[in-house]
């Protein structure tokens, strides 16, 4: 008897991934400079948050809320977040997409593999993202909303971030995989997602750094380079 052909999956990190550049503080700017630009002045008020969250005086959980209230306020409406999200996605998608990126993306749906992104990037504009990519799902950060839609600062659990993300693919996988066989692909630029790429079948370790390529050596990941086409 024939077994039943897996289900194909091709999972991707969004920052320094897909996109060259990390997008939560470049979001945060762009979006600020737009909607309220005085709050740039707090920008020197932003780098010792980062600095902070950089020194681990103090987690992600903590930094993206104070972040985020910082430079957008205590609320974001809804009609605001998705055009902010739309606009951002728009900027960032193609430019920002790297040829081996592209590439890969191109080949995964060419043999049948459903896309799904996976970051730590909050929801509201990962979704953006995601639709602009053609993807065909999105884990990532969730933020509270108001009873009318609107966004808080305040994180919805927790950061979509090292465990916490392989557990979100998981239920993900779970939803809309289905109960049979699958078939995954994992891509990352980060060794803090080793229990996604533990999930995997298929693990690709997406950089050129000597730390990267000791650390894809070490785990058995493929190493590749995103800056090339393939």
């Amino acid at each position: 008897m024939t077994s039943p052909t897996p289900v194909r999956i091709a999972i991707y990190d969004l920052d320094r991934t897909v996109l060259r550049k990390p997008t939560f503080t470049l979001f945060l700017l762009w979006a600020a400079a737009r909607v309220a630009p005085w709050r740039l002045l707090a920008l020197p008020v932003l780098l010792l948050l980062l600095a902070g969250a950089g020194l681990k005086l103090f987690g992600r959980d903590r930094f993206k809320p104070a972040a985020i209230r910082l430079m957008l306020g205590k609320r974001i409406s809804t009609a605001r977040a998705a055009d902010l999200a739309q606009r951002f996605a728009a900027w960032r998608v193609p430019a920002d997409v790297p040829p081996g990126a592209a590439a890969a993306i191109a080949r995964d749906r060419a043999e049948g593999y459903r896309l799904l992104l996976a970051t730590a990037a909050p929801e509201f504009y990962a979704e953006a993202i995601g639709a602009a990519l053609g993807f065909d799902g999105v884990v990532a950060t969730r933020h509270l909303r108001e009873a009318d839609g609107a966004w808080l600062p305040t994180i919805d659990g927790t950061n979509c971030y090292g465990a916490e993300k392989a557990r979100r693919i998981e239920k993900w996988l779970a939803e809309h995989a289905g109960p049979g066989r699958r078939r995954l692909r994992f891509y990352s630029d980060h060794a803090s997602d080793a229990p996604s790429f533990a999930l995997a079948e298929e693990r690709y370790a997406v950089g050129r750094s000597r730390k990267l390529a000791r650390q894809a050596r070490e785990h058995g990941w493929t190493l590749v380079d995103f800056s090339r086409p393939a």
